[in-house]
C-alpha cells in the first residue's frame, strides 16, 4: 500500500510537471508570436518611412531629374508601395490583434492606392500647360489626402496593438509610421503644381518665367473682386469669371491654365480655362463659366489660381481668394 501510494503520488507530480511544461511552452510560443509580429511590422514600417522620405524629398527637390526620369522614379515608388501592402496583408497576426490588423491593412491599401493614382497622373501633370495638366495636378493633390487618411488609420491600429501588448505583459510597442510629412503644403494643388514646374524646368524656353493673377471679374454684373472686401453678385445671366493674367517674365508662354474653386453652403464648384498665348509683359484674360449655378444668398469662398508654367519658381502671386454672395 505504501509503495502504491508513493507511485500514485509520483504519477500526480509527473502529470503536474507535464501540464506546467505544456502551459509554459504555450505561453512562450504566444509571446514569441507577438514579438515576431512587432518585429515584422517594424521591418515594414522602416521601409515605409524611407519611401515617404524619398517620395516627398524628390518632390521638394527634384535635382537634375528630367521629367521622364522623375516619372520613372514615381513609378518605382508605386511598386514599392504595392510590395509593402502585400507584406502587411501577409503578416502572421495573433488573434487578439485582428481588429488592429484590419485597420493596418486599410492604411496600407490607401498608401498603395495613393501612389498608384499619383503615378498614373504624373505624365500628364508634367506635360504642357492646359486643362488636362490642371486636372492631373488637382487629382494628385486629391490622392495626397489618402496619405493623410492612412496615417489616421495607422495611428488607430498602433494604439490598439500597444494596448493588447500591454495586456499580455509584453514589453514591446508598435513602431511609428507617418507618411504625410507636410499636409498644409502637399494637399494644396498650387504647391504640387509649383513642385512639378521645377521638374519641367528643362522643357522651359529660354528667359525668365513668371505669371501673376491681376484681377478677377464676376458675371453677371461685371463685378471686380477685391480679396479684402466681400462682394455681392446680382442680376440676370449665366454666372462666370474673367481672370486677368500678366506674364511678368521675359519669355512668351502658351496654354496658360487658370482654375477656380467655389466653396460654401452645400456646394463645391470647380472649373478651369486656358489662355492660349501670353506674350512677355502682356495681359490676357481667361473666361470660365461657373457650372452649376452657385447657391443664392450664401456667402461663398472663391479661390482663383493661375497654374505655374515650366521654369516658374515664385508663385506667391498666382492665387487670390475672395468672399462672394450671389443674389
Amino acid at each position: 500500500m505504501v509503495r502504491r501510494a508513493i507511485g500514485v503520488g509520483a504519477l500526480v507530480v509527473l502529470l503536474i510537471l507535464i501540464v506546467l511544461g505544456i502551459r509554459g511552452c504555450l505561453n512562450a510560443r504566444k509571446q514569441r508570436s507577438y514579438e515576431n509580429y512587432v518585429s515584422d511590422l517594424t521591418a515594414i514600417t522602416t521601409q515605409t518611412n524611407q519611401l515617404s522620405r524619398d517620395f516627398f524629398g524628390r518632390l521638394n527637390d527634384p535635382g537634375n531629374l528630367s521629367p521622364l526620369s522623375f516619372e520613372a522614379q514615381i513609378a518605382a515608388d508605386r511598386g514599392t508601395a504595392e510590395g509593402l501592402d502585400t507584406r502587411v496583408h501577409a503578416l502572421d497576426t495573433p488573434g487578439d490583434l485582428d481588429s488592429a490588423q484590419n485597420q493596418l491593412n486599410l492604411a496600407y491599401d490607401l498608401r498603395r492606392d495613393a501612389l498608384t493614382g499619383i503615378s498614373d497622373q504624373m505624365k500628364t501633370a508634367l506635360g504642357n500647360p492646359g486643362p488636362e495638366r490642371t486636372a492631373a495636378v488637382n487629382s494628385i493633390a486629391d490622392y495626397m489626402q489618402y496619405f493623410l487618411a492612412s496615417d489616421v488609420l495607422y495611428g488607430l491600429a498602433q494604439g490598439k496593438t500597444d494596448s493588447v501588448l500591454k495586456e499580455q505583459g509584453i514589453d514591446e510597442k508598435a513602431p511609428d509610421s507617418v507618411f504625410m510629412t507636410d499636409p498644409q503644403r502637399w494637399l494644396d494643388p498650387l504647391e504640387v503644381s509649383t513642385a512639378l514646374a521645377a521638374v519641367s524646368a528643362g522643357k522651359a524656353t529660354s528667359g525668365s518665367h513668371g505669371l501673376a493673377l491681376l484681377q478677377t471679374t464676376v458675371k453677371p454684373g461685371n463685378v471686380t473682386l477685391d480679396p479684402n472686401t466681400p462682394a455681392t453678385i446680382s442680376g440676370g445671366g449665366a454666372p462666370g469669371l474673367d481672370v486677368q493674367v500678366q506674364n511678368q517674365g521675359s519669355a512668351d508662354e502658351s496654354d496658360v491654365g487658370v482654375s477656380f474653386q467655389l466653396t460654401g453652403g452645400t456646394q463645391t464648384i470647380t472649373g478651369s480655362g486656358t489662355i492660349s498665348q501670353l506674350a512677355a509683359g502682356s495681359i490676357q484674360s481667361a473666361s470660365i463659366p461657373i457650372r452649376p449655378s452657385p447657391e443664392r444668398n450664401t456667402q461663398l469662398t472663391l479661390e482663383v489660381t493661375v497654374e505655374p508654367v515650366p521654369g516658374e519658381q515664385l508663385t506667391n502671386n498666382n492665387r487670390l481668394t475672395y468672399s462672394v454672395t450671389f443674389k
